[in-house]
């Protein structure tokens, strides 16, 4: 790559590198800071830099090697991330050949050789050359991909924006400027050495018999336009959707360190001037930069349950209106005379249809968090307004005069062990674990029947635990998800009180979200132990030999991933390991699974708030049940539970179809000795 002499014999070459540079750069700097710094410095929290290794580790590993964007590749389905992953490359691959070829060879026009070497040089040069190609090919892929195949979640109105094809001709004109301007390089040079692009281009039109001036004109124009077009990018960038490109680093740096079913827990909760968000200053700035960090591929709103369900909420356009709201409302010294961006930008019925099951989270490839922002909106509308739906209201209701959320149960916490040889902490101090049974395990009649299968096979193992009882009260769980921090943290307090008081240190859950709420969201109020899911307990008893299966069940058996306790905890293989161990119990795989499993429609505390529309989350996925033909659904949650059992008793008319829990089919494949 030769640099010009001058530009067009009017200024040299250099002064016209770093003055453009240096004008452009500085109003992309300006727009940057306008559009996103702006907002970062005016949020009322600071940013977080602590554990900087694993931060710089999630830049790397999810935007450097994009883990995430060829999370989903598949050569039958799905081959849009390999041509991200070129151009990609193709940018980092660009930026580094900018930086030697132009920058420092405007400088010292053998800079780049000496440092390559004349033979790494050439190699470095065809290098590129076939990268030049390779992004032509994937942007032709991307056209027809977006405004002519156009999968579902590319048929969106924001999907098909014109600007998504001004990105595509810039880039693709940067290519083709490089390679023109190689080429007629080659034919002012008379350069012998091998391209294996250019070359062949420039055989062809040496047979034009076109004039030196001109062949270094059609050079100097190719070089200068090339550089004017990448000049250009940082102008176009900070104006467009493509902010995700300077966004989405930030986004991994700042991204959360916690599990992504973890709700941040506000300290000091009495001296907060606000709570919640409604405006752009009140929302943290890993949120503010999440906006704009959106690539608007629609890979969220296509695994959403509430957009799979026609319900007012997308992930996709809920990020993207909240990106609006920070060029629509005007910014104040006081957070709270602020225009707000509920009832503006977001609708209460989008903010109260989530699920908080991590769907969106777990496939956004910049690593955009969609349920925080939305329970900071939630805070805002319980805690400073007072408004939520009516469902939601005398949930917060019970919790507080009850201390759980089950309005109308007639059962204690004592009920459903009366008959069973099951001892509590204050009969057995000393016990190595605690078994939590949650509010719905323990008030909730179909649930009884799983924890006491639980119990069951716990004594058939001699595993030494004892149970709280009535000194259990709510977790917290729904009051959090629903918006209503005070509350969870006053029923969070009680149980870490009785936790201090038997000095407790190991725990067993049944629910995915006790487990969840327990292990990861207590320690922000001090209190840690282990925590376990009954199913890591069971599959280990198993492995010990402690529990042997062998009464053939003879059925098959589809199994569903809880979101609680699959994506956001991690909890694939062990329920599966149990299923496999019991003896004649043939399992299938729903269409969508593990990580990609459908929400069954009961989280975000949407076990007790109805939802906005007639088209239920839980028959959607008993759809999936379904189509496996297999006997029975299992499931690991109490919520899971109850809402197949309704949805499969609305849509089944065979009545060999059933819900167990994992517990029951353990406890069905073992004798014991006091089965209820």
């Amino acid at each position: 790559m030769t640099v010009p002499e001058s530009f067009f014999g009017i200024i040299p070459t250099w002064i016209g590198v770093y003055g453009l540079s240096l004008i452009m750069l500085s109003i992309s700097f300006f727009l940057f800071y306008k559009k996103l710094l702006i907002h970062i410095n005016n949020s009322i929290y600071n940013l977080e830099f602590n554990n900087l290794n694993q931060r710089l580790k999630n830049v790397f590993i999810n935007g450097l090697a994009q883990k995430k964007v060829l999370k989903r590749f598949s050569l039958k389905k799905d081959i849009s991330g390999i041509s991200h992953v070129i151009i990609f490359i193709s940018f980092l691959s660009f930026s580094f050949s900018y930086i030697l070829f132009i920058f420092a060879d405007t400088i010292n026009n053998q800079f780049s050789s000496k440092l390559l070497t004349q033979f790494g040089k050439i190699l470095y040069l065809n290098y590129l050359e076939i990268l030049t190609v390779l992004v032509l090919i994937a942007l032709s892929a991307a056209l027809y991909r977006r405004w002519i195949a156009s999968p579902k979640r590319l048929s969106y109105s924001l999907t098909k924006k014109p600007e998504s094809i001004i990105i595509i001709l810039l880039i693709g004109l940067l290519m083709l400027t490089h390679l023109l301007s190689e080429t007629f390089n080659h034919l002012t040079n008379n350069n012998a050495d091998f391209y294996i692009i250019s070359n062949p281009i420039s055989n062809q039109i040496q047979h034009l018999n076109l004039s030196k001036s001109l062949i270094f004109t059609l050079h100097d124009i190719f070089w200068w336009t090339h550089l004017l077009t990448i000049l250009s990018f940082a102008i176009y960038i900070p104006l467009s959707k493509h902010m995700h490109l300077l966004a989405s680093p930030l986004s991994f740096f700042f991204t959360t360190l916690n599990n992504t079913g973890v709700i941040d827990t506000p300290k000091n909760l009495e001296t907060l001037e606000t709570f919640g968000a409604n405006n752009i200053k009140t929302f943290k700035p890993k949120q503010i930069i999440d906006f704009f960090a959106c690539a608007v591929c629609g890979r969220c709103s296509e695994v959403c349950p509430t957009a799979l369900t026609d319900k007012q909420l997308s992930p996709m356009f809920l990020i993207n209106n909240l990106m609006d709201s920070t060029t629509n409302n005007s910014i104040s010294a006081n957070p709270n005379l602020n225009e707000g961006v509920i009832n503006k930008n977001v609708t209460e019925t989008e903010i109260w249809d989530c699920l908080t099951c991590g769907a969106c989270v777990n496939e956004c490839p910049v690593g955009i968090d969609h349920i925080t922002p939305i329970i900071e909106m939630r805070r805002h509308l319980v805690m400073e307004k007072a408004k939520m739906p009516e469902t939601a209201e005398s949930t917060l209701l019970s919790l507080e005069q009850r201390g759980h959320p089950w309005k109308g149960t007639t059962y204690t916490r004592s009920d459903w062990h009366e008959n069973l040889k099951v001892k509590t902490l204050s009969d057995n101090p000393n016990a190595e674990y605690l078994l939590w049974i949650g509010c719905t395990g323990a008030l909730v009649e179909r649930n009884q029947l799983v924890t006491k299968s639980i119990v069951n096979v716990l004594n058939y193992a001699k595993l030494d635990y004892a149970i709280l009882s009535n000194e259990e009260t709510c977790t917290g769980d729904p009051a959090k998800r629903i918006g209503n921090e005070y509350l969870f943290q006053i029923l969070a307090n009680q149980n870490i009180q009785s936790f201090i008081k038997y000095d407790v240190k190991k725990i067993i859950t049944h629910c995915p979200h006790c487990l969840n709420t327990i292990k990861n969201e207590y320690p922000a109020l001090g209190f840690k132990a282990k925590v376990y899911s009954y199913t890591e307990i069971l599959q280990n008893l198993i492995e010990q030999k402690a529990i042997i299966p062998i009464l053939d069940n003879g059925k098959s058996t589809a199994y569903h991933d809880p979101c609680y306790l699959g994506r956001h905890n991690n909890i694939y293989d062990q329920p599966r390991n149990i299923v496999d161990s019991i003896p004649g119990l043939k399992r299938m795989e729903m269409c969508r699974n593990k990580d990609k499993a459908l929400c069954c429609g009961a989280g975000g505390a949407h076990m007790w708030i109805e939802e906005s529309n007639n088209k239920r989350v839980s028959h959607l996925r008993t759809n999936d049940f379904l189509e496996t033909e297999a006997d029975i659904l299992t499931v690991a949650c109490p919520f899971c539970l109850q809402m197949f059992e309704e949805s499969l008793s609305s849509k089944s008319l065979d009545e060999n179809k059933s819900v167990k829990d994992i517990a029951e089919l353990l406890e069905d494949s073992i004798k014991t000795d006091n089965k209820d």
